[in-house]
């Protein structure tokens, strides 16, 4: 006789069967999982492939306004960095045509960085993607959706 071949199994010990997921590990697992939406990771791979910029600048474009200006400052706080580290990250963006470097208006100590047209050509689409609820929302309610955005917000003050 034949054996049929059999799927993989995952041995679970006894005592981690038995006992549930603690509800808040559970919730912080789920609120990843949805959170890490496939389709908003790929349009910014996208992104970093079209442009052939690393992630951090294309990071860099999910927080740049898309009118107006922001200082190496302001920047540096918006992607929680040292102001340092902004410096190569609007370099790349530079070198690559999508932003520029110009004169804070009332303050010529202070550089701001505005996007140029191509720039904020890929600034939209990642902003768009990164805004975006994922598909996973189409299975909530508008109330439903309301409650997870008032204990989200319950969460995001306690942790301030």
């Amino acid at each position: 006789m034949i054996s049929q071949p059999q799927a993989p199994t995952t041995r679970v010990p006894p005592q981690a069967a038995a006992q549930p997921e603690d509800p808040a590990a559970e919730a912080w697992r789920l609120i990843r999982s949805i959170s890490h939406d496939p389709t908003a990771m790929a349009a910014c791979h996208q992104v970093t492939q079209e442009t052939g910029l690393p992630l951090a600048p294309v990071r860099a474009l999910l927080v740049l306004p898309l009118t107006g200006s922001l200082s190496m400052r302001q920047l540096a706080r918006r992607l929680g960095c040292d102001n340092s580290y902004v410096t190569p990250l609007v370099d790349a963006l530079e070198k690559r045509g999508l932003a520029v470097r110009q004169p804070h208006p009332t303050d010529r100590r202070i550089k701001v960085i505005v996007l140029t047209p191509e720039g904020l050509k890929f600034a939209r689409r990642v902003q768009l993607a990164d805004t975006t609820p994922p598909a996973a929302f189409a299975a909530l309610s508008d109330a439903e959706v309301a409650t997870l955005g008032k204990l989200l917000r319950k969460l995001d003050t306690a942790g301030a």
